[in-house]
C-alpha cells in the first residue's frame, strides 16, 4: 500500500535516528547517551560481544566510554587486550588482533596477513557479532583506489562472515590545507559507499568536527576555507592531545555515539516512537496550530520535580535543538519552538525513566 501526503511523510519518519534510507550514520546527532532507553543499553551488554581494532586516534572511543563508566557505573563494559572477556551485565570487546594492539591497516584490512588476523580473531571466537577497525591519519594522503580498497577488503569479510556485522569509519578531521581537503573527499567516498550499500558507518570524522554548546543549548560545526569549498575540520573544543590526541570531552562525545550505534544494532529504532511510554501523569503535546507558521508552542506535564531533556530532530535525523537539559519543577509547562524552517520535526523529551514524541509540521 502506497501512503501520500503529510500522514505518510510522519509514518516513515517516526523510526529515523542516524539513518539514510537503509543505511545506518552514527554522527554528532547519535551523540546524546540519555535518549538511550536503559534496556537497550542492558541489550548490548548482554548480547553483541564485539571486536575493536584501531590505531592511537581510536583509543579516544575506549577513553569515552570508560569516561561514561566512571561517571555512571550502569554503562559497564570489558574491554580484553588480545582477548575476548567474559563478563555479566558488562559489553565485552576483544581489543586488537591476537597478535597485539596497536592496529594500522595493514593488520586488519590491507593485506591479507592482516586480513587473515582478522580471521583469525572471528575463528576463534565464534560469539562476536560485530567487527570494526578505526582510521589514523590515512586518510589525509589515501588516494581514492586506497580507500576503494578498504571498501573492497570490508565487502570481502562480510561475505565471509555473514553473521557478523562489521562496521565503517570515516577517518579523523584535524588535518587542514591540501590534506584536510584530501581527508574530506576520501571520507565523502566511504559516506557515499555507506549511504549507497546500506552499510553501518561510524562518522568519526563529523564528530571530530561538532561541538554542542552549553551556553546556546545548539551545534557548532568548524569548517575551512579550501579554494571555493568549505571544508569540516576538528573543533577547536577538541583541540588537546590529552587521550588519542584529542580533549576528554571530544572522547566522551564519541563514547554516547558508540553506546547509540551499538544499542541501534541491538534493535534500538534511534529516537522512534516505539519507544515511547504511555503514563497519564506525564504528556508532552502540541498545544498550537498543527501545521504551524513558524513557531510551534508545546505544553508538557511531569509529576514530581526531575531532570528533563528535549531534542528536536529534524526529519533526516539531524538534531536542530535542545530547548530544555535541566531540572525542572512538576507542574505543567510551556515551550515555544521559534524561528523553525519548513519541514517536518520529531520532537522527544525524556523526563526521569519517562519518553514520550510528537511530530509538528511547519509551512511557512
Amino acid at each position: 500500500m502506497k501512503i501520500t501526503g503529510i500522514l505518510g511523510i510522519l509514518i516513515m519518519i517516526i523510526s529515523f535516528g542516524g539513518s539514510v534510507d537503509g543505511a545506518t550514520i552514527i554522527d554528532h546527532t547519535c551523540a546524546d547517551l540519555g535518549l538511550i532507553p536503559a534496556s537497550w543499553i542492558e541489550a548490548v551488554q548482554d548480547n553483541i560481544p564485539s571486536h575493536y581494532a584501531h590505531t592511537s586516534h581510536g583509543g579516544q572511543l575506549t577513553y569515552g566510554i570508560q569516561f561514561i563508566k566512571t561517571a555512571d557505573p550502569f554503562y559497564d563494559y570489558a574491554i580484553g587486550n588480545m582477548y575476548l572477556p567474559t563478563v555479566s551485565d558488562a559489553w565485552c570487546i576483544f581489543n586488537g588482533q591476537e597478535s597485539g594492539t596497536y592496529i594500522g591497516p595493514e593488520l586488519y584490512w590491507q593485506t591479507e596477513s592482516g586480513m587473515n588476523l582478522t580471521r583469525d580473531v572471528l575463528d576463534n571466537n565464534s560469539t562476536i557479532l560485530t567487527s570494526m577497525w578505526c582510521w589514523c591519519c590515512q586518510c589525509d594522503s589515501y588516494s581514492e583506489a586506497n580507500v576503494q580498497a578498504y571498501l573492497d577488503s570490508m565487502t570481502v569479510l562480510e561475505s565471509e562472515y555473514p553473521g557478523v556485522t562489521f562496521i565503517y569509519f570515516t577517518g579523523n578531521a584535524q588535518g587542514t590545507g591540501s590534506s584536510g581537503y584530501n581527508r574530506w573527499q576520501r571520507n565523502e567516498q566511504i559516506r557515499d559507499y555507506c549511504v549507497s550499500n546500506n552499510k553501518i558507518l561510524f562518522d568519526f570524522a563529523d564528530l571530530d568536527c561538532w561541538w554542542y554548546n552549553p551556553g546556546t543549548s545548539s551545534w557548532e560545526q568548524e569548517t575551512y576555507s579550501y579554494g571555493s569549498d568549505d571544508i569540516p575540520a576538528e573543533h577547536p573544543e577538541f583541540y588537546g592531545n590529552e587521550y588519542g590526541h584529542t580533549t576528554a570531552e571530544s572522547c566522551i562525545q564519541k563514547g554516547e555515539a558508540l553506546w547509540w550505534m551499538m544499542a541501534v544494532i541491538a534493535g534500538w529504532q534511534g529516537t522512534g516512537i516505539e519507544e515511547a511510554e504511555t503514563d497519564p501523569e506525564y504528556e508532552l503535546k502540541i498545544t498550537s496550530v498543527n501545521p504551524a507558521s513558524g513557531n510551534i508552542m508545546l505544553s508538557y506535564s511531569i509529576p514530581e520535580t526531575c531532570t528533563v531533556r528535549m531534542r528536536v530532530y529534524a526529519c533526516d535525523g539531524r538534531l536542530v535543538s535542545s530547548p530544555i537539559d535541566g531540572e525542572v519543577a512538576s507542574g505543567s509547562h510551556e515551550i515555544i519552538l521559534e524561528d523553525l524552517c519548513n519541514g517536518i520535526y520529531h520532537c522527544v523529551i525524556v523526563a526521569g525513566e519517562f519518553r514520550d514524541t510528537v511530530n509538528v509540521v511547519v509551512l511557512n
